[in-house]
């Protein structure tokens, strides 16, 4: 799904947008394409992983043999935790001139850069045989106008995992239904754990965990220049997503980011709607414990439905050295050779690569264990993660907040509706 073209920017954007237009002399001196006393070729990376994942680990040995390979380059990773990467961080280093050269972007943030103009074009880092390995799906999420503006190279899917020790001793069998999750999230509630936890804070992440939710009623957010919140559909998953807040089950504070799946792992909840990205988590981190997963369980005449997320590795247009940054994009999840590509989504952590090759050469490793369960049974009914600018963004949060705390699922679908609608007519 392409890009959709942003019509106003966020105050912060907008600042990065003036600066770029002023071209100042402070990001020209942070970003000089070579470092005066060692020579080499200084290249940031910032993304959002911690410095103990898995992914940053991983990222640390890559940069290592990419420095190896190239003795005048020098590659820096910074990893920013998640709250504050997708807020304002990210967006106002780039309006001070401190922004990286290359950085992790999701689908619901890419359309703020693409707006501000600080991507650079990929188009060129993508041989002809490597960019028909790639899904149409995920070239045209982050295509604009002909122009490739950042490198897919994962693709996450959302499942409902759950504790099945805690679901054994209370006699419930995984719920298929929305009517049975409801139930059971009940039931499994205690004074010292929570029935399930899913992301219930304003923010690109809790509007992909919900959207999936949307498309199961046959409804949707949008269609064009179109506002869809105000339907039945949508009213529908609104009240299933506050009953179970407003009946105690629902995990209000989680003690960390509602993403990690150690919340789950580690006894805080007993089911968590979350991604394929926490299999290799629970493999490395919690061997022992017993936990299951289950496809996103449904409405009474409903039809299963996934999202399909993962971020992207962008290289700035600020930037000064922008051809050596995307030449280390172009090494790591562009090369003909996959192997980066496969190591990533099967061995640093577990999603599903939009490279047909990457599927093909590691077909054993998608029927290990919980990963069969995503193989089987829900890759295939994922859509995209939708991309939307930071208004529209905003607007599906407050209708969210609003709906789970302060007003009426109707009423918070009704005034969505009306604020959506404002912004696409003018």
């Amino acid at each position: 799904m392409k890009l959709r073209k942003m019509i106003s920017l966020t105050c912060v954007v907008g600042v990065v947008l003036s600066l770029v237009a002023c071209g100042g002399k402070k990001q020209n001196e942070s970003q000089a394409a070579t470092d005066t006393s060692s020579k080499k070729t200084q290249i940031k990376f910032w993304n959002h992983w911690g410095s103990e994942t898995n992914e940053a680990k991983w990222f640390n040995d890559k940069i290592a043999e990419y420095e190896e390979l190239n003795p005048d380059v020098e590659i820096t990773q910074t990893n920013i935790p998640m709250e504050d990467y997708t807020g304002a961080r990210l967006t106002t280093a780039f309006a001070t001139g401190e922004g990286p050269d290359i950085f992790s972007a999701s689908p619901g943030t890419l359309p703020a850069f693409t707006e501000a103009d600080v991507l650079y074009d990929l188009s060129k880092y993508f041989s002809e045989d490597v960019l028909a390995d790639f899904s149409e799906d995920a070239i045209n999420s982050v295509s604009v106008d002909g122009k490739i503006l950042a490198a897919p190279f994962e693709q996450d899917l959302l499942g409902l995992y759950y504790n099945k020790d805690m679901l054994d001793a209370a006699g419930i069998t995984p719920p298929t239904t929305w009517d049975e999750m409801i139930a059971a999230a009940k039931a499994l509630t205690t004074s010292d754990v929570w029935g399930i936890t899913y992301d219930l804070t304003k923010g690109a992440y809790g509007n992909f965990i919900f959207m999936p939710f949307v498309w199961q009623t046959g409804g949707d957010f949008f269609e064009g220049d179109k506002s869809l919140l105000n339907t039945p559909e949508m009213i529908k998953a609104l009240t299933m997503w506050k009953q179970m807040v407003d009946d105690g089950s629902a995990n209000i504070k989680p003690s960390r980011f509602a993403s990690d799946g150690a919340i789950l792992a580690e006894g805080e909840t007993a089911m968590w709607i979350g991604g394929s990205w926490a299999i290799t988590q629970y493999e490395k981190e919690y061997p022992d414990m017993n936990i299951g997963l289950v496809p996103l369980p449904i409405p009474d005449g409903g039809k299963p439905a996934s999202a399909g997320g993962g971020w992207r590795l962008a290289v700035s247009s600020q930037s000064q050295v922008a051809e050596q940054a995307a030449k280390f994009v172009q090494w790591l999840f562009l090369d003909e050779d996959p192997t980066n590509a496969i190591q990533w989504n099967t061995e640093v952590k577990f999603s599903y690569s939009p490279r047909k090759s990457v599927i093909e050469q590691a077909e054993d490793i998608y029927q290990k264990g919980l990963r069969a369960t995503f193989t089987n049974e829900i890759y295939g009914t994922e859509q995209p993660e939708l991309s939307m600018e930071p208004e529209v963004s905003d607007i599906i949060g407050d209708m969210l907040q609003n709906a789970i705390f302060s007003m009426s699922p109707e009423d918070a679908a009704k005034e969505g509706d009306r604020k959506l609608t404002e912004f696409f007519e003018n």
